[in-house]
């Protein structure tokens, strides 16, 4: 059964919070994080090669700031409230996710922050990149209970 959700989407299933959306947020935003340079060595000589801020790094700074969309409305199409701010998270999701990625990626963070092994409290956050359906076949399922990612791919190409 297909049921469309709203963007960004929030929920809570089975007690555990839900959060993400379609990632057009950290898209935004890594235009304007810095960029990773590494250093090649070739038969040329040295060449640098400069690469943007990992999706992963991006959707981990929006949680540090506790901000989906710190971007918007300057440079990221939204509606801009003159109230309240519905893009602030006012409370920490376990799993905060994001759509339309080149690959999957995933990290967990413990409530300060910082990358952890295992989610051995309750205030650890499972973040997740999913990548583009359309373009890898791939989903990524997430044990609530455990906060663990497996991806499955429905790809029939053969390496």
């Amino acid at each position: 059964l297909f049921r469309r959700s709203t963007n960004p989407y929030e929920s809570d299933c089975s007690g555990v919070k839900v959060l993400g959306s379609d990632g057009l947020n950290v898209a935004d935003l890594r235009r304007f994080l810095p960029k990773k340079c590494d250093e090649e060595v070739n038969d040329e000589g040295a060449e640098v090669k400069v690469s943007p801020s990992s999706s992963i790094d991006a959707l981990h700074q929006t949680l540090n700031i506790s901000h989906m969309a710190p971007t918007g409305p300057d440079s990221l199409p939204t509606f801009p409230s003159s109230e309240t701010d519905p893009f602030v998270m006012t409370s920490r999701p376990a799993v905060y996710f994001i759509g339309n990625c080149d690959e999957f990626e995933a990290r967990l963070v413990g409530e300060k922050g910082e990358t952890i092994d295992t989610a051995a409290d309750d205030d650890a956050t499972r973040l997740v990149c999913v990548p583009s359906f359309s373009a890898t076949g791939e989903v990524v399922l997430v044990n609530l209970r455990t906060l663990e990612c497996d991806v499955v791919s429905f790809n029939d190409v053969s390496p």
